[in-house]
C-alpha cells in the first residue's frame, strides 16, 4: 500500500473492553474503516502528524479531546465528530485518485502522488483566496471581507495556504461585480491598490466593474489610468476602443 499522508484513522486496542486504561500509543487499531487493520500503529501515528500539518489543525479537530489533554485520555474510537466522518471519505477519495494516477501511461519518475497537502496546504477548507473573500463580501459586506483578508494575510502570508498576489482581490472584486455588488467590488480594489500601488491591471478590473454598473465615463477614466501606468496594456486600450473612447 502506498504511503499516503491523508490518513484519518483510529488508535485504540483491538477490543475496547480489553483496553489498557491510559495507554498511548495503543498496541493495535480498532474501528478502522479505510486503512488495513494490520498497518503498524507507529506508521499511522506518523501519518496523522502529517495530517495536522497539512490542515493546520491538531488532534481534537477530528477526535474527542481538548487542547493540552494527554493523548491517552482522547476518545479516538468515537465517530461523533463530523470532521472525522468526512475525513474517511476524503481518504477514500485520495486512494482512488492515486489509483487512477497509477494508470497514466509513461508516468514520470518519481511519480506524482496526491496527499492532503496537495489541496489543503495548511488550511482546513481548501479553496482559493478569491473565492473565500468574495463569499465573505456577499455574506456580510466588503468591510467584513477586508477584515477577513487582513487576518488571513497576517496568519498565512509566506505559506502555501493562500495566494496573496494581486490577482486574488481583482478576481474576488470581479465576481462581486457580476453579482451586482459594485460598491463591495470597488472597496476590494481600493484595498488592492494599497497593497500593490502602481498596478495597471487593477485599473482594468475597476473599469470593467464600472461598465457593469453602466458608468461608462468612470470606466473610461479607469482604462485611461491603466494605460497611463502601462502604455503596453492592450486590454485597457481594447476596452477604450470598444466603448468609443479611443486612447
Amino acid at each position: 500500500m502506498r504511503r499516503v499522508a491523508f490518513l484519518w484513522t483510529l488508535l485504540l486496542p483491538a477490543s475496547a473492553t480489553a483496553q489498557v486504561a491510559g495507554r498511548f500509543p495503543p498496541e493495535s487499531l480498532v474501528n478502522v474503516r479505510v486503512i488495513p487493520r494490520t498497518t503498524p500503529v507507529t506508521n499511522v501515528i506518523g501519518q496523522m502528524r502529517n495530517i495536522t500539518f497539512a490542515l493546520g489543525v491538531r488532534c481534537q479537530y477530528c477526535h474527542i479531546g481538548e487542547e493540552g489533554m494527554p493523548l491517552e485520555r482522547f476518545d479516538f474510537a468515537s465517530d461523533d465528530k463530523r470532521t472525522k466522518r468526512v475525513a474517511r471519505q476524503m481518504l477514500s477519495m485520495v486512494h482512488e485518485i492515486n489509483r487512477r494516477l497509477d494508470t497514466i501511461p509513461e508516468r514520470p519518475v518519481p511519480p506524482v502522488e496526491v496527499t492532503c497537502a496537495t489541496c489543503h496546504r495548511g488550511a482546513t477548507r481548501p479553496m482559493p483566496l478569491y473565492q473565500l473573500i468574495a463569499e465573505a463580501a456577499q455574506a456580510a459586506g466588503a468591510d467584513s471581507a477586508i477584515r477577513a483578508y487582513r487576518a488571513l494575510r497576517q496568519q498565512y502570508y509566506g505559506s502555501d495556504a493562500y495566494d496573496f498576489t494581486e490577482p486574488a482581490l481583482n478576481i474576488a472584486a470581479f465576481r462581486l461585480g457580476r453579482a451586482s455588488r459594485y460598491d463591495d467590488a470597488l472597496a476590494l480594489l481600493r484595498l488592492n491598490e494599497e497593497l500593490y500601488p502602481g498596478s495597471s491591471g487593477m485599473y482594468v478590473f475597476r473599469g470593467n466593474i464600472l461598465l457593469m454598473r453602466a458608468d461608462t465615463n468612470g470606466a473610461a477614466d479607469a482604462f485611461r489610468e491603466a494605460v497611463r501606468r502601462d502604455s503596453g496594456n492592450r486590454e485597457a486600450m481594447g476596452r477604450l476602443r470598444t466603448i468609443g473612447r479611443q486612447p
